[in-house]
């Protein structure tokens, strides 16, 4: 089973909605640049809204690096496919805060 169905596999879309909401206040105070930037990017507004507030700009080089928790693909990689994209939703809720 590679990382990216063992992280699917886990997926709850009702978890992660409820996880989301937690940036609301805090995506709004964020910069329009970082956000146009991941919509170029091709990042979900959903996926963007956690990683922007938890990285910062960061995420968005950390985007299309390869990471070893991902079977060292990249996000960027994950976001090819709605079920990769899940997938990377799973892999987020799990990082250490």
């Amino acid at each position: 089973m590679s990382m990216q169905d063992m992280y699917l596999s886990a997926f709850k879309q009702e978890h992660w909605d409820t996880f989301v909401e937690l940036f609301d206040e805090w995506y709004a105070t964020l910069p329009n640049e970082w956000k146009e930037e991941a919509r170029l990017k091709g990042i979900p507004e959903d996926i963007s809204r956690v990683l922007l507030c938890e990285m910062r700009d960061s995420a968005l080089k950390w985007i299309d690096k390869k990471v070893p928790a991902l079977g060292d693909e990249s996000p960027a990689s994950y976001l090819e496919r709605e079920e990769g994209a899940n997938a990377l939703r799973a892999a987020i809720l799990r990082m250490p805060r």
